[in-house]
This record gives structure tokens, C-alpha cells and sequence, in this order.
């Protein structure tokens, strides 16, 4: 048996010691949380929140790249690969004093694979079809059986929040456990374990985290962890908002803003008490999709007729401009996108190049699928012109950009694009639950799929969670689907390596360059700023939603210098 055995209590060895107490100020250009349960959040407005709330198994170093201890501070593996025990710090408690235990663990597995609770947990935690099951050895101790040897394994462990079963395991019976801990539940009722509890949320203006007196971790000096004493959330319109209460002083941070503000931050760097990072390509991607959903209820049949041809699809993404996105909504601070992976990730591959801007191309191929043009508008084989709506979400000002940029560009080759904006929120309830849009420019921020590619296995899997153009199938609707499916699972209990940067290579082409369900666009440099009175500011394009405003700081660290 392999024993990995670390410390069994966890000092942070990962940044300089801080100082205790104070108050950390920042923005969030949207609406707010859509839920405080972690379990079922899926759009970053929740997430940047439950993940400052609520904990995990095992924690995540981005700036090592490893899997570290977290509630968890052993585990062993077994012989077969497949028999993992994990041990529980003695002494750990919820944020109302209650203990936790391995009852909450085996809770939370129960809930994510509970089929009336729709997660986006569940696609990476099945193996070939079959759940990873998990036994109580005692209080402290859980043993997971695994189907096959996994290879992500441990660091989806990283990735899954515990929930308390002491405030939720009624929720549960009762078909009741999605629209538990929702935005309207009295802040005291939300029980979590790390960092930060829930103080106050007033929705669409401000929330406030306090310091959870019982979270576990401390600094190498021994003092308990966190050192701040609260963040305070500013919800506002849009991303010039940001800038203008970060330039007036009003917050400490401005992170991952829109490459059109770079000049006048870096100009007023010296005199404005703050530093600029430049963390070069941001994590993530950012792309157009086309809703290829058949059911008549969600999208009309001349639509899905264009939408669901290859060949519309491929045309699309040659007749979009990504060196003027570059230039125009980055003013030159931009990469244009090839796959999932960030260049830092192990699992990138240089021979994938981005689609070049070909509208002769583009029009081939749609003359080849039947359209044709009439007056410089573009109709289909059967005389439809071709019509349709572009969604984004308000308060994004890049997403604006490209969206508006992409509907140019579309609009040269015949078609009526119609551009509207909507609330972050309500773009992800037709997304996850409605189902009712026909094109959007989205993004996943989140780089976690350049450290593990089985984050992508909702967007992968036919039947996942973010297979938004046509998702949750119970049986893969195309060959190349049922290719994905097959190539997704072997790149899960592929030990190897090699083998799984061959899989993994072999599904971006399907996805982005054979197939084009996805049409990816470009990314931005990062640029993040920070007072000079924040401590162990120590950004990575490839951290987690449970940093600072999506990915940028290891709150448990985070100090004020001075108050």
C-alpha cells in the first residue's frame, strides 16, 4: 500500500505570515449569486462565493502544481490502484462549532450521484458508468472504491466541496436539496468550513464574508487562519464600474480586467498605490456556440437545420476575425485560442493552430451546404433567410466586444444577426435549465482544465452538464459523439501520461477543428492589480474559483498591511 503522510496539522508553508484583521474591498461585475450551495452552482457568480465558504478533501497548490492536504491530511492507496482511505483531521468543525465527520462526506457523495439533484459534479465522478462508492470506516476514516484506477483521482478531491449533513440531510429525501442554502436563506443557516462564513448578502449590491473562527488551518508562526477579518463584495453593472471605484480608491483589487483598461492603469501605478501584474495568457476560454438541441420546444426546425450543419458551423468559424478581436477588444493584449488547454498546461499541444480568418472559405462552404444569396442576404436551401438571435451577459465588457465584433463580422457574410444582452444569471438558466437560446458568446473561466483535463468532462461527455449545445443526451446523437464519449472515459483511467496527451490531443481536434460545435475566439493577457497594502498578492492564471475574484489569491493568506 502506498501511504502519502503529511503533517496532521496544516501549517500554510505556501506565502510569507500576515497580519490578522482588517477588511478586504472588491468588486464583482454581476448580479450576485445564483445559490450558495456548492454542489449544484455551476456559473462563476456562485462559485467565486461557495468556494471562499465551503471546503474540499485535499486542496490544490497552483503554484506548485500539486495536491496538498486539506480536511483531508492522509491517504493511502492501495496495490490495485482502485482502493483509496482517506483520514480526516481530528478536531475539524463546521463554521457553527459542529464536528465534522465522514458521515458529511459520505452525505455529499450521496447528494452529487442523487439523480433528482442536477450537478455539474456528477460527469466527472462516474468511471465507464459506474459511481465511485465510499464506505465509513469510523468518524476520521472513509475508504472510496473506485471502478477502474482513476487517474484524476485525487485531484477531483481537490475540486468537490463538503456539505454538512447535520443542516441538509433532510433536504435530501424531501426532493428539496437543489433549492436548499439559496440566496434567500438567512446567512446564519449557511454552514461551511473554510475560510469564510456568509455574514450578510443584499442581492444585486453587496455581500460580506467574515472570518470563520473554526477554520482549521494556521501559519507557519502557528496563528490561526485567515488573516482577514472580512471581505466585502461590491456587485456593480459592468467592468467600467470596476475601474472607476478601483481608480477612485473604493477597492483593492481589479483583476482580470479587459486588456482596453491596461494604459490607464499602468499609467497611474506610480502615484496610485498599487502594483500591475502581467500574467501573460488568461486561463479558460472564450468561444461562440450554436444550440443544436432537436426538441422542437427549444429551438425552431429551420434553425437546428443550420445550426446542426457541419459545414454552417466550419464557415462560422472562418468567416469570424480573431487578429481584429486581438487588436480591437484587447487593443493588441490577446491570444487567439486552439484548445481547452493553457500553454502552461502539460497536456498543451503546439501543433493545433487557431482558424484563420478565410470568409472566401467560409462562403464555399456554405455554398456547398445549400445557401445561397440574394441582395448580399444569405437563405437557406429552402428559402428561409438566415435569422438569428446573439446572446451575452451585461457587465462583461470583453464577452460585449466579441459578441459585437462576431455579429459584424457574420453580418458580412448575409447573415441577420440580432445582438442582446442579459444578466449573467439568467444566461445560465437557459443554458443549464431552459434551454431556450439559439447562439451565445460564453466562456468557462476556470483553469483547472489545464492542470486536469477531466474538468472538461462536462463539456466533453454527450450526456454532461456543459455539453450546451445539446446537452444531457441519454445516447450519443452522432458518431463523432459517441468518438468523444469513448476517448473522454480512456483518458480518465489511462495512467500513462503520453497516452492520455494522445487522447486528449485527438479530442480537441474533433471538438474545435473537425466538428466545431464549440467556435473558439480568443483569450486576454491577464493584467491584475493590487493595493500595496494587500499581503501575499500572488496571482496564477491557473487557480480555482475559491481565490479572490476567479482565480487570483489564496484567501486563506491575503493580509492588510496597514489599517
Amino acid at each position: 500500500m502506498q501511504k502519502i503522510d503529511v503533517n496532521p496539522w496544516w501549517i500554510i508553508d505556501r506565502a510569507p505570515p500576515g497580519v490578522s484583521g482588517g477588511t478586504l474591498h472588491i468588486s464583482e461585475a454581476d448580479s450576485g449569486p445564483k445559490t450558495f450551495n456548492p454542489i449544484v452552482a455551476s456559473e462563476s457568480s456562485s462559485l467565486n462565493i461557495t468556494g471562499k465558504i465551503f471546503s474540499t478533501l485535499l486542496d490544490y497548490n497552483f503554484k506548485s502544481n500539486k495536491v496538498v492536504k486539506g480536511l483531508v491530511y492522509r491517504w493511502d492507496n492501495a496495490a490495485d490502484k482502485k482502493t483509496w482511505t482517506f483520514h480526516l483531521r481530528k478536531g475539524l468543525r463546521w463554521s457553527d462549532g459542529i464536528p465534522i465527520t465522514a458521515d458529511d462526506i459520505l452525505f455529499t457523495f450521496r447528494a452529487i450521484y442523487d439523480p433528482k439533484v442536477d450537478n455539474p459534479n456528477r460527469d466527472f465522478l462516474w468511471i465507464r458508468g459506474k459511481p465511485i462508492q465510499c464506505k465509513k470506516v469510523d468518524d476520521l476514516t472513509v475508504i472510496f472504491f473506485l471502478p477502474e484506477a482513476y487517474a484524476p483521482f485525487l485531484y477531483l478531491m481537490s475540486t468537490i466541496p463538503i456539505v454538512p449533513a447535520h443542516k441538509l440531510a433532510k433536504a435530501l429525501p424531501e426532493g428539496v436539496f437543489s433549492s436548499s442554502y439559496n440566496v434567500n436563506v438567512p446567512p446564519n443557516d449557511i454552514v461551511g468550513s473554510n475560510a469564510f462564513r456568509l455574514k450578510e448578502y443584499r442581492p444585486g449590491q453587496q455581500l460580506t464574508l467574515e472570518r470563520n473562527p473554526y477554520f482549521y488551518a494556521k501559519d507557519t508562526k502557528g496563528e490561526r487562519l485567515p488573516y482577514l477579518d472580512r471581505i466585502i463584495i461590491q456587485y456593480v453593472p459592468d467592468n467600467n464600474t470596476q475601474y472607476l471605484k478601483f481608480m477612485a480608491g473604493e477597492v483593492d483589487a481589479f483583476t482580470e480586467f479587459p486588456n482596453l483598461f491596461y494604459e490607464d492603469v499602468k499609467a497611474g501605478e506610480k502615484n496610485g498605490n498599487y502594483r500591475l501584474i502581467d500574467l501573460g495568457q488568461m486561463a479558460g476560454i472564450s468561444f461562440l456556440m450554436f444550440n443544436e438541441n432537436p426538441n422542437p420546444r427549444f429551438l425552431n426546425r429551420t434553425q437546428y437545420h443550420w445550426f446542426s450543419n457541419r459545414r454552417f458551423r466550419l464557415a462560422t468559424a472562418y468567416g469570424i476575425n480573431r487578429e481584429k478581436m486581438i487588436r480591437l477588444a484587447c487593443l493588441g493584449h490577446g491570444y487567439p485560442l486552439t484548445q481547452d488547454f493553457h500553454p502552461q498546461s502539460r497536456f498543451y499541444n503546439p501543433k493545433l493552430k487557431p482558424s484563420p480568418y478565410d470568409p472566401e472559405k467560409a462562403r464555399a462552404l456554405l455554398k456547398e451546404a445549400g445557401f445561397s444569396w440574394k441582395n448580399r442576404k444569405l437563405f437557406d436551401d429552402l428559402g428561409n433567410p438566415v435569422i438569428f438571435s446573439l446572446i451575452t451577459n451585461t457587465g462583461n465588457i470583453l464577452r460585449r466586444s466579441l459578441a459585437e465584433l462576431i455579429k459584424a463580422d457574420l453580418e458580412q457574410l448575409g447573415m441577420q444577426v440580432d445582438f442582446h444582452l442579459i444578466d449573467l444569471n439568467q444566461m445560465a438558466t437557459q443554458l443549464d435549465s431552459t434551454f431556450t437560446w439559439q447562439a451565445i458568446v460564453a466562456g468557462f473561466g476556470d483553469g483547472g482544465t489545464s492542470i486536469e483535463p477531466a474538468n472538461s468532462q462536462g463539456l466533453w461527455l454527450s450526456s454532461g452538464y456543459f455539453h450546451y449545445w445539446y446537452p444531457r443526451q441519454k445516447t450519443p446523437s452522432a458518431k463523432w459523439e459517441t468518438e468523444m464519449d469513448r476517448l473522454a472515459w480512456e483518458g480518465l483511467i489511462a495512467t500513462d501520461i503520453e497516452k492520455r496527451k494522445k487522447i486528449y490531443a485527438r479530442i480537441e481536434e474533433i471538438l474545435y477543428h473537425e466538428q466545431v460545435p464549440v467556435i473558439l475566439t480568443i483569450m486576454p493577457s491577464q493584467f491584475d492589480a493590487f493595493r500595496n497594502t494587500i499581503g501575499n498578492a500572488n496571482p496564477t492564471p491557473l487557480g480555482g474559483f475559491w481565490m479572490l475574484s476567479a482565480d487570483d489569491m489564496l484567501m486563506d493568506q491575503v493580509y492588510i498591511k496597514h489599517r
